[in-house]
């Protein structure tokens, strides 16, 4: 069926919209999933990632701690609950909830990037060139979480 002269005017404005959107909404919360929705498993996230994303970590942990109650194999539940551990401070919890998030699923590229940055925070420079090279294999040389972490390492 041929496009009316209105349809790619549409499309064109469409994409714009989100090539110049995109930069302004990336978030730390954005690597942290392994999707590119707010959800996961049927879970909707929005509302932690606001959380997260507005700096009220303690908030978020509550929300998180109850929302793993009801699904306790979500792994990027387990990597913004260590995400905000961490920026609490409280690395020994976020270790272990990285951990958690990465045995559920090994691949998670946000849970790798965030434990890499932990290792960094924690004087563990050589754990979080190991998380780098893992990335590489998982997402590539080019994919956020790996060039995040990577600019954290050379520094």
């Amino acid at each position: 069926m041929p496009f009316s002269g209105k349809t790619p005017k549409i499309m064109m404005t469409a994409a714009m919209v989100m090539m110049f959107a995109a930069p302004m909404t990336a978030t730390s919360a954005m690597a942290m999933g392994n999707s590119s929705s707010w959800s996961s498993d049927d879970t909707d996230l929005s509302e932690v990632s606001e959380l997260v994303d507005g700096g009220k970590y303690d908030e978020a942990i509550t929300k998180i701690k109850g929302m793993l109650k009801d699904n306790p194999e979500n792994a990027d539940l387990f990597n913004y609950l260590a995400y905000s551990q961490r920026k609490t401070g409280d690395f020994d919890s976020a270790a272990q909830n990285y951990e958690r998030a990465l045995m559920i699923d090994p691949e998670h590229v946000g849970a790798l990037e965030y434990q890499g940055e932990l290792f960094l925070q924690t004087g563990k420079p050589d754990m979080a060139r190991e998380n780098l090279a893992r990335l590489k294999e998982v997402c590539g040389t080019s994919c956020e979480e790996y060039t995040e972490l990577a600019s954290k390492i050379d520094k």
